[in-house]
């Protein structure tokens, strides 16, 4: 069985280039539909706990099932959380596929092959953890020249009581769940929002 975790980061970003490459990835390997299931979610990949289409997923695996996904990063943010994930992937027996990286399948050699794949896997881990560590030194230093020159605004607020469309509904949404009791967690998950954006909510709304 062939187990495809698929990931955006926010609830107005889409899927369809993550399902577009797994397809492709199918119809090339030759894999039947009924042979493949696919995970979603639009979460931040911060924290893996928060994350229940990834845990459903791993929950879903079996030993010699293979887990997919498109590209290092919709597993995690730093290179610990990665390693982690894989090895529980490893524990139960199972594969993964990373369709950016190699795979070496054409490695008949077992041992070799698992040895290459983690290298690469140690390798890029890294590169993605350092690539993100200088993007948020950027913004903060943008952020911080902005400051001084009186020029920074701030975010936009998304979800507000002035807001239109969608995120008119999920404002109002979280504000009735809220004016309910419901724990934050409860309404993060529902929602398939991170639980900051819920606190920042209540704290505008209370």
């Amino acid at each position: 069985m062939f187990v495809a975790y698929l990931r955006v980061s926010s609830a107005d970003q889409n899927l369809e280039r993550q399902k577009q490459l797994i397809s492709d990835w199918k119809l090339e390997k030759e894999i039947n539909s009924q042979d493949l299931i696919f995970f979603e979610e639009k979460v931040s990949g911060k924290n893996v706990q928060e994350r229940s289409q990834l845990l459903k997923a791993l929950d879903y695996l079996r030993e010699r099932d293979t887990l997919v996904v498109t590209s290092l990063d919709r597993l995690g943010r730093n290179s610990n959380d990665i390693k982690d994930l894989l090895q529980q992937v490893r524990s139960k027996g199972a594969n993964v596929e990373i369709l950016d990286l190699p795979s070496f399948s054409g490695v008949t050699d077992d041992s070799l092959r698992n040895l290459l794949s983690n290298l690469v896997i140690e390798v890029f881990s890294y590169i993605a953890e350092s690539e993100r560590v200088k993007i948020l030194e950027r913004q903060e230093q943008g952020i911080a020249i902005a400051k001084e020159k009186g020029i920074y605004k701030g975010r936009p607020l998304k979800y507000h009581a002035g807001a239109t469309g969608q995120n008119k509904l999920v404002y109002d949404k979280v504000t009735e769940m809220l004016s309910r009791g419901f724990p934050i967690l409860t309404i993060a998950r529902e929602l398939n929002l991170p639980r900051k954006t819920i606190y920042a909510i209540k704290e505008r709304s209370y």
